[in-house]
């Protein structure tokens, strides 16, 4: 008789434990399932992203973004920025981008902007001034990396496609474009205060140039030595 008991506590024992596990189970199943499920339906925002396709409905708004002073703020440089939205079945999505750049002169409250429209990308602008990065000296030129085109076809801009190098003066003015299908952006430093060097891969080839910051022209392009293997 007691070993009858013994072996029906034990019984009674072990169902509670199994019905416990399966408790928990249960419950970290379902837990699993809520965050696959919030994680495929939340909203993926990306950032640096321009959707052109034109068979994919997309909600665009505009807004101004960071302002920077420049030339001791007698200029103001302000970005304009794109938010992008679109459902893709069970989620949706949406990209923030920069578009243009708004250029005011605080003396005469006179304002223009870098494009006249809203087609490119712009990835990121260099305010070029001597020094290092928290220097206080005067900006002496400015540096935008630019993806014009859909170069590999995916319908976005994106810093995956080629990329234009450009350059404008301090209040935006005299915009010009140096380079264009470059493949990557690798680095810049000042050499003075006329002269940039730039090092950047094109059509395969890592090359460095020097931009002179007077009149905006490119010179000395030479490539970069090859590692002998």
């Amino acid at each position: 008789m007691e070993d009858n008991k013994f072996f029906k506590l034990v019984w009674r024992f072990n169902c509670l434990v199994i019905s416990v596990a399966g408790i928990l189970a249960i419950g970290v199943l379902l837990f699993v399932m809520l965050q696959i499920f919030t994680e495929t339906t939340r909203e993926r925002n990306r950032q640096n992203i321009v959707n052109i396709d034109e068979n994919e409905e997309v909600k665009e708004n505009w807004r101004l973004g960071q302002v920077t002073n420049l030339l001791s703020h007698k200029t103001l440089m302000i970005s304009l920025n794109s938010d992008q939205s679109f459902n893709r079945g069970y989620f949706s999505k949406s990209s923030n981008s920069t578009r243009n750049y708004l250029f005011i002169n605080t003396e005469t409250n006179s304002e223009q902007w870098l494009f006249d429209h809203t087609n490119y990308l712009i990835e990121s602008t260099n305010h070029l001034r001597l020094g290092d990065y928290n220097s206080k000296e005067v900006v002496l030129a400015i540096l935008y990396n630019l993806v014009k085109l859909d170069s590999n076809s995916d319908n976005r801009l994106t810093p995956s496609d080629l990329t234009t190098i450009a350059i404008s003066k301090p209040n935006g003015s005299g915009y010009k474009e140096i380079l264009t299908d470059v493949e990557q952006v690798i680095g810049n430093t000042l050499l003075s205060e006329t002269e940039l060097f730039i090092i950047y891969q094109l059509n395969g080839k890592s090359l460095s140039s020097i931009i002179n910051l007077t009149n905006f022209e490119l010179s000395n392009t030479k490539e970069l030595p090859k590692v002998s293997l």
